[in-house]
Formats: C-alpha cells, structure tokens, sequence
C-alpha cells in the first residue's frame, strides 16, 4: 500500500487587525500623573498605574512619551492601550536580589509578587507565575501595546557592560501548591505577561532584554501581533494555551532560547488546547543579545546554555499538557538558528500543521524535528491532600514514584484528573564509563524496577489495582483487576492521561536549509504505540556540512573543549563548553552507552548505529538521540510518510547514510536526491524484533515485538539496504529473552579503538567565523582603518573554566594544549582598492588584524568598494564580504 493521500486545514488566525483596537480619542499622558525622566522608578511605576486606572474608567489610550523611565510592574486593565512614543523607553528597575543565581542592588522598589498557582509544577516556573513582569495583565480585555518605543530590560553598570536586570532565570519555588511563588525573594523576569484575557493586540515596539520570556501570553483569546522586533537573552515570543492568533512582519532574536515558541502548558489553570495560530513573514534569528537591535548581527557566542548552538527557532513544544491543533507558519526566514520544531510528549495530541515557503541558514539543529514523546507531565489526582510542593522524605507513598510535582491534592479547589493509565520507575543507579572518563547512570541490571504500594491493593495474598472513586475523592481496590505479582513493578507512576500524544497530520513544503550541523538530521520520531501519522515533505533542499562518520553513530562520543567569547555591549569575557559530538545537557543514562550488540557466535562486541535507544520520557530536544546513523533524515515509528522532491547534500563527504526508516509503515520516497559516500547505501530500512511498548523498554522478561519497514513505495532509482537488529537497546537488562550482555563498557570486554583524548575534533561541527564588519565610508584623500577577525573554535581551546555549572560534563579533561588542531586557518583578503594593504603576518585566530587605506582625492564613485576576506582551514572556506563607500 502507498502513501494516502490527507488534508490539512490552514488557519485563519486572529479575526481583527491593530484597527480594532484603537482608542485614540481619549490620551492619557503619564507626566500628567507624575512621571518624570528624573523621578525614581517607585514613584513612576505609581504614575504610570493611576493613569492607567483612570483610563480604564472611560477607556483610552496611556501615552508614554518621549525619554526613559525606569519602572517596575505596570498593570494593564480593560480597555486600556500603551502606546510607546517615538524615543520612549520604559527601562526596568533594579531590585534587591541577595540570594539568588544573580545578585543585584535595588532601587527602593518590587515588582509585583509572583501570585498564587494551585497547579504549580505542571510546567516550568516562568510558565506558572506572571505577576513580577515589567508589563502584567490578568483576566482582562481589549488591550494593546504599540507605537515605535521601546521596552528595555538591561542597563550598562558602571564599566559599560550592559547588564541583565529582568532576570532570565526564576525565584524559587515554593514551599506549598497554595502559596505565592517564591521562597521570601522575588525579581522581574518577564517585560510582557498576560494571562487568561481576550481581544489583545502587540504592534510596532522593541523589546532588548526581556529576561526569561520577553513576551508570553497564557490562554489568551484573540492575539494580532505586528512589526515588533524582541532582542532577548532567553524566549523571545511564547504563545501559551492561546487561540485565534496572528503574528506577522516581526523580527524575534534569541540565542539562547527559542524566538517564536507555541507551548500548552497547565499555567493559567485551565485545560485550554492552543488552535488556530497564523505566523507569517517573520525572521527568527540567534544572534548575540543585543546584536539586532543595534543593527551589528555578531555572533561570538557560540551555543546556548543547553550546549547546542544557537536556539532561536519557531516550535510547538516542550509544554504540550494542553495540546496543539491547526497552526500555520510561512515565509519565516531562520537565520543563525535552529529548525523547525514539533513536539508533543505530555498525553495531549499535536494536529493540522502546515510549514512552507521559509528558508533557513546557518541552522545549528536539526532542520526538521517531529516529535511523539512520553514525558508524561501532565496532572494526575493523588491519594493526598497534602499541598507540599515536594514531599518531604517521610511523606506516604502518592500516585507517582517519580515527578511527584505532577500530582494533585484530592480536595477541593483542585480540579480532578484520576488516574488512567501507568508506567513503571527505573532504579537508575548503576554508574558506567565507556571511556574511563565519562561516566553516568544507567539502570540496574539486577534491580531496575522500583515498587510503588500507593497504586497497589494487597488483600489475603492477592493483588488488586485501584480505582478512583469521584464521589470520596480517594482510590479504592478495583476488585475487576486483579494483578500477577511480575505486573506490580508496571503500576509506579500513574498519568491523568490515557494515551500516548498522536502527531498527525503535518504538511511541510517549499523548504531551503543551507550549512546545516552534521550531526543532526531531519528527525520524524514516533513512539512504539504511537506512531506520528500522515506527514507530507515536499520540494525541499538541505546543504549539510558533512564530515562526520558512522563510526561517530557507533560510539557516541563526548569531545569537548572550552571557548572563550566576549559579551555583547562590552568587554566581559566568559566562558562555554563546546561538544564536539554527543551533548549531555539533556542526553544521560542509557543513551549515552556506544550503539553495539553483541555477537554471541563470534563471542565479540560488534557495531550496531541503528540500534538507537527509544527515550520516550525525555526532554524532547533532537540532540538526546545523539550521532544517528543518517545524516540527512531520521524516521522511526511513523505510518503514512510522503517524501517528495528532497534534495539532501552536504559540502564535506560523509559516510553515514543519507536516509534511514525504522518501522515506517505505508508510504513512498520519490524523486530523492542524495550526496552519499562510495559503497553507502542511500535509504536504509531497519528491522527490529526486540522493541517493548514506550516506556516498558527495561522491564525484564516483557514480551518482545517485531517492526519493519512495511509497504513504502521507494524511488526505484534508489540504492537500498536492509539491516536487522539482533539486541534489545544498549542498557536492556538481561532476562530470559535475551541473556546476553547489552552494556559496552570495558569491564564487558568492549573497549573503543582509541582513547578519548586522541580522538580528533569534527571541525565541520564549530566552523571559523569573521567578527562583524559595519559598512565603511572614507572621505577620499583620507585614511580608513578598521579590524578584521577570524575566529577558529577548534584552534581557540581555552584553559579557563566555564562560568556556570555544565550538566554531566564529564569529559572537558581534554588537554587544552592538544585538544584543537595543529595549525591555524590561513588568512587572505582579495578584490582590495588600489593601495590598499591588510598585513597578515602575524596572524592567529582570534587576532586583529589591520586592514589601511587612503583613497586618492579623485576617487569618488557612487558604486561602493567591495573588499572580501577569506578564512580557509582546509574544509570549508568561510568568507567576509565588507562595503567600503568612498564620499566626497
């Protein structure tokens, strides 16, 4: 059977444009209400609030004008609009921060209290709490915010660093569901919040330095967004729960964090799916913070804080309690960024999306990601009434061994989400190393499983699961389903949630990807049990570095090394540390261990790159399936996959195959073009007969399921292979259905070829890179100096330590001497004006060097100089292209 044929509906989005809203008639200015440029942020914050409350009596428009007033929690109201004049700014204040992640001195004044969240825990802090946010509205309607201003959430001290006042981190949480959310001390970390309102609008401001979301908006109904520009250090733009949206013309940069995020989170406490969201002709970019806005575009921060490159994306996910439906994104320019992202892992599904006509360049992911996970963070009743935020050490066994934070008190106001389906909790404690110097937790062979009496009735010797009985409000013995004792470990964590999430329906088209990472390919991941259903990818071309290996897919690597940047705004020098290969930010326990299987005839370890581990419970982040055994795309548990005009190439040779389908049942792949290596097969179909239902993977003596790649119509045109699995997963205990060894370590008789340390760096993944180069004007007859320089991470190992705390690190020991390349790039500049000179002599990586010229005092032309300057390392040439006008 082919490829059926499916529909997908466009949205329509917000049903207003910025016209709607308009309330110019009556203005309300905020000087009239004591504001001042020289007043203290107390008393404008005070100023600003009375106007907007007396506003609000008869509606209107609060004008701030011309100038920067430094401020601290402005509340909207009902029909009240903030408009933000040509040159104003409103600048957030500086609070007492004394023990938190970041230290600050104050300015005699708060923001707003984080407020109270009975569903605390459900989703991240900054989901959960808006109140303490430079702007803030609650349950409220008919507002906007537009005009030319500027919202600015950062500040130079006292040596021209510009510093980060709204926080991009979160107060603590707190100690009970019912109480507000910090523990004593709390900061702003949002410039624009609203929760629960209808009929808003966004037109036309900036925002730099928005702190942890510069803008979110949280079950809101009917959203236009238009012509704002947000320069931020974490989320630029998350649209949460909402429905009826249209985002359009704006430009949102964010290096470390996503740029337009669609999220479905728990956090305004109602069960509200986000649908019907337009995004058109946008740019997301990842950029250093600061960069965009002042029109210089650098980039000498290399990776976000999760240590993959630069985030600054357009997803669906990671909060997905809620669930998605029909989301339109097209003409979205991603420049510096990650790709395309859908994701969908808490129990609620992800439906009728459309992504066409965009391109991307410079991505640092993978192009395309589609994701069924099963994190499972969604909320569940549990047999308490207890509002501890996390249970004390002494507390009752709950409904969950593991995330104990999902679960809700059984008492009223809470809202009730019985128990409906279970997973086990692994005793990951088994501490292994591949390599004698990364080491990490793996489940325990001999006790995987972890036991949770709350789930379980025991009564004369037999077992008996529980019910919930709505009208107690407690869990009973279900008496119609009584347990074997081998099925008693499967009942640890119970999820409100009946399924798995369902990904259907996805059309993408009309894509162009150029230098993509090597390391990640498109990846359409589904979960055993629930298979992401009718995907159509059509007419799109990826240009990917290359240069990796499928030995790089065999042993999962960790290689890294430190690099040292400077911040934006200033000199401040800090420090990151690069992976090479395999990041451990997210990725831990068994997918960490090398993809091998043993060989029980030969009696020897041998390479098995397709036996890639399941994760179902995740962070859903492509680089947690480390190096995959395709470079150019991934689909696993997928039914009715249409592939059509694909073009997949890449500038440096790699030798992993370009396309690999693993349990892919119905479709076709027509029309494929792929780069691949002498004697590498271009599609792979993988057969497997050890998969287990998501998250059963490590239960000992489950039964085993066979998959493979069933009636997909291929190009015929197309070299093809066939591999079959012959082990469970690495990290599967070992049980009567499979005795052998799963865990390739040393003290197992595997041992990598070479020792980590010698191994060398992929270049192709951190490339050389120019410092930015504004357009240049001399007047003829006199000089023009300006630096150039050239950056090569993998020559520019730094022995500093890295500023902040580096989950699972484990292998940074790298001698910094040896652990870059033995030579730097080379240096060369061509296309100069006549007399012009750029000495290279003393060129290194990272060095300034001089580029001098005089034009003579008749050379006036109206066409600009082009001056272009090469960094070459032997794989990829990078180049600097710099305009050079000569005036009059």
């Amino acid at each position: 059977m082919e490829a059926i044929m499916f529909q997908v509906t466009e949205a329509t989005g917000c049903p207003f444009d910025r016209t709607y809203l308009l309330k110019e008639e009556r203005r309300f200015d905020i000087r009239d209400y004591g504001a001042g440029l020289d007043c203290s942020p107390v008393v404008n914050t005070a100023a600003i609030n009375n106007a907007i409350q007396a506003a609000a009596a008869e509606g209107g428009t609060v004008v701030i004008p011309e100038g920067s007033f430094r401020v601290y929690t402005v509340r909207l109201l009902s029909g009240v609009n903030l408009y933000l004049s040509a040159g104003s700014v409103l600048s957030a204040a500086r609070t007492d921060i004394t023990r938190s992640y970041e230290l600050q001195i104050g300015e005699g004044g708060n923001y707003d209290e984080p407020e109270a969240n009975l569903y605390a825990g459900l989703q991240d802090h900054g989901h959960t709490y808006f109140a303490n946010s430079l702007i803030y509205g609650a349950d409220i309607r008919d507002v906007m915010i537009y005009g030319p201003g500027l919202l600015d959430g950062s500040s130079l001290n006292d040596k021209g660093e510009l510093e980060q006042i709204l926080m991009g981190g979160d107060p603590h949480e707190p100690v009970s569901r019912n109480g507000p959310g910090h523990q004593g001390e709390w900061f702003g970390n949002k410039a624009v919040a609203l929760v629960r309102c209808e009929n808003v609008a966004f037109c036309d401001f900036s925002i730099l330095a928005g702190g942890h979301f510069a803008m979110i908006t949280t079950c809101v109904k009917n959203l236009y967004v238009e012509r704002i520009l947000v320069d931020t250090n974490r989320d630029a733009f998350d649209v949460d729960c909402c429905e009826n949206v249209t985002i359009v013309h704006s430009v949102f940069n964010s290096l470390t964090d996503d740029a337009i995020v669609l999220k479905a989170s728990y956090g305004g406490g109602i069960f509200m799916p986000l649908r019907n969201v337009l995004i058109e002709d946008c740019i997301v970019s990842g950029y250093d913070m600061g960069s965009v806005y002042a029109k210089t575009y650098t980039q000498d921060k290399l990776i976000a804080t999760d240590r993959c490159g630069p985030t600054a994306r357009v997803k669906l996910g990671t909060e997905s309690t809620c669930g998605y439906d029909l989301v339109t994104v097209r003409r979205i320019q991603f420049k510096r960024s990650r790709g395309f992202a859908l994701e969908a892992v808490d129990g609620a599904d992800l439906s009728h999306i459309i992504f066409e006509d965009s391109t991307m360049e410079d991505v640092s992911s993978s192009p395309i990601f589609i994701k069924a996970g099963d994190r499972g963070r969604f909320p569940v009743t549990g047999n308490s009434t207890g509002e501890d935020f996390i249970p004390g050490a002494d507390a009752p066994p709950n409904v969950r061994l593991d995330q104990t934070h999902w679960v809700l008190p059984a008492k009223e106001p809470y809202q009730e989400y019985p128990a409906r389906r279970y997973l086990p909790s692994y005793n990951r404690t088994r501490k292994v190393s591949a390599d004698g110097a990364a080491s990490f937790y793996i489940v325990d062979a001999e006790q995987p499983l972890r036991l949770n009496p709350a789930n379980i009735h025991e009564e004369n010797g037999r077992f008996f699961a529980v019910r919930y009985d709505g009208p107690s409000r407690k869990y009973v013995p279900d008496y119609d389903k009584e347990l074997r004792e081998d099925e008693l470990p499967l009942y640890a964590n119970a999820n409100g949630s009946n399924h798995i999430a369902y990904v259907h329906d996805i059309i993408i088209r009309n894509i162009t990807v150029r230098n993509a990472d090597p390391r990640y390919p498109i990846e359409i991941m589904g979960l055993m049990g629930s298979r992401i259903k009718n995907v159509s990818i059509t007419n799109i071309k990826v240009e990917y570095r290359g240069g990796l290996s499928l030995e790089h897919a065999v042993e999962q690597r960790q290689l890294n090394t430190n690099w040292e940047y400077a911040q934006y705004g200033g000199n401040k020098r800090s420090v990151q540390s690069l992976p090479w290969l395999v990041n451990t930010f997210f990725l831990k326990n068994e997918g960490l261990l090398p993809r091998v299987e043993w060989n029980p005839e030969a009696g020897v370890w041998k390479d098995a790159p397709f036996n890639v581990p399941e994760l179902p419970e995740v962070y859903p982040e492509p680089s947690n399936w480390g190096i995959l055994p395709a470079y150019g795309l991934y689909a696993r548990h997928v039914e009715n996959l249409v592939l059509d005009e694909i073009e997949l190439c890449y500038l440096t040779e790699d030798t992993r195959h370009p396309i690999v389908l693993d349990d892919v049942v119905n479709g076709s792949l027509h029309n494929i073009r792929a780069d691949h290596a002498e004697g590498v097969e271009e599609i792979v179909l993988v057969k497997n007969r050890f998969k287990r239902p998501a998250g059963l993977e490590y239960v000992p003596d489950y039964p085993y399921q066979q998959t493979e790649v069933e009636h997909v119509a291929l190009d015929s045109r197309l070299s093809v292979k066939t591999v079959e699995i012959g082990a469970p997963a690495p990290g599967t205990p070992k049980d009567s259905l499979y005795p052998y060894e799963t865990v390739a370590i040393p003290e197992s008789g595997y041992n990598y070829p070479v020792a980590t340390p010698e191994v060398p760096l992929p270049q192709t993944v951190f490339r050389p890179f120019f410092a930015f180069v504004p357009e240049q004007s001399v007047r003829a007859g006199e000089r023009l100096s300006f630096a150039v320089v050239a950056r090569q991470p993998a020559y520019e190992a730094s022995s500093r330590e890295t500023d902040g705390k580096i989950y699972n690190e484990t292998s940074s020991d790298r001698d910094p001497a040896v652990q870059g390349i033995a030579e730097p790039m080379m240096l060369t500049a061509g296309k100069l004006p006549e007399g012009a000179s750029f000495d290279i002599s003393s060129f290194v990586p990272g060095k300034v060097c001089m580029f001098n010229w005089m034009p003579a005092a008749d050379d006036v032309r109206n066409e600009p100089y082009i001056t272009e300057f090469i960094a070459d390392d032997g794989i990829i040439p990078v180049k600097l292209k710099v305009s050079i006008k000569v005036t009059g």
